[in-house]
């Protein structure tokens, strides 16, 4: 059964109108055809769609079903017909950075491009260093900030930011950390390893929101970048051990195209910090 999808439109606005005159003025098409649409779909669907009466239509249970389901396709088929009509291309940057990267420096990335966003299509990935690391050298994405232990081979340019304890101190000093190989984790128990303090790990997650949760909750501290802080998080108020200067690396392909080539020199003017490393 292929149906109109002239059909499947008039029977929404009949649908949203209540009565086929209404329906009829926005379609700018007469009653009599409206009507004569609605008869094809039912014939179509095999059911009536609707119950009449003096107030207009009512749909029947097959004709609420059909209604939601009609709405996807038509989304579908417009959403299609758009993405295919003749358009300037746009090119797809594919630019990833942690959550916390993120909430300091992407605002920042996305005002410098500016203009250029009416050329270029940006596409924003948010994880874990590493995985975002992998993904750079599968070429899933062309720009990527990280934090690793060693410097990567396709590193472009580098920053080194302090780090800062964020959160409430408690008795026992309990930690809200990213899982095991993260910088900001192995930084912040060898702070402590070395300062004699006793910790332990409360809270383990990938996620920043719920390290960042432990933290508003007062059940444990972390440590931010200088800079990254979400909103809310206070620094820490009790005094804990200092904290490294972390790497932050830009990483991506070593002969950018246009798009990406535009994209990286805005991220370096968004975050001076960044300085070009040599090839």
């Amino acid at each position: 059964m292929d149906i109109d999808l002239r059909l499947l439109r008039s029977f929404v606005q009949i649908h949203e109108s209540g009565s086929l005159a209404r329906a009829s003025d926005r379609l700018a098409c007469t009653p009599a055809a409206l009507s004569m649409r609605l008869k094809l779909l039912e014939t179509e669907i095999g059911a009536p769609l609707f119950i009449r009466h003096p107030g207009g239509l009512d749909p029947t249970a097959r004709g609420a079903e059909l209604y939601a389901r009609a709405l996807s396709v038509l989304s579908a088929y417009d959403e299609m017909m758009s993405a295919t009509r003749s358009r300037p291309v746009r090119d797809r940057v594919r630019i990833g950075l942690p959550d916390d990267y993120a909430t300091g420096w992407l605002a920042g990335l996305l005002t410098r491009l500016g203009p250029a966003l009416d050329r270029i299509e940006v596409e924003v990935t948010c994880d874990l260093s590493a995985h975002l690391m992998a993904a750079v050298q599968r070429q899933e994405l062309d720009l990527a900030l990280v934090t690793l232990a060693a410097r990567p081979a396709r590193a472009r340019a580098a920053a080194h930011l302090p780090l800062r304890w964020v959160g409430e101190v408690a008795a026992d000093i309990r930690l809200a950390a990213y899982p095991e190989g993260c910088v900001f984790r192995r930084a912040m128990i060898a702070a402590l390893e070395a300062a004699g303090l006793p910790w332990r790990i409360a809270v383990q997650s990938r996620s920043p929101a719920a390290i960042f949760a432990a933290v508003r909750a007062g059940v444990a501290v972390t440590c931010v970048a200088e800079g990254t802080a979400p909103p809310g998080i206070p620094p820490a108020t009790s005094p804990l051990p200092p904290l490294p200067a972390v790497p932050i690396y830009l990483v991506g392909d070593p002969l950018p195209r246009r798009a990406v080539a535009e994209a990286e020199a805005a991220l370096m003017a968004a975050f001076p910090a960044l300085e070009s490393l040599p090839a």
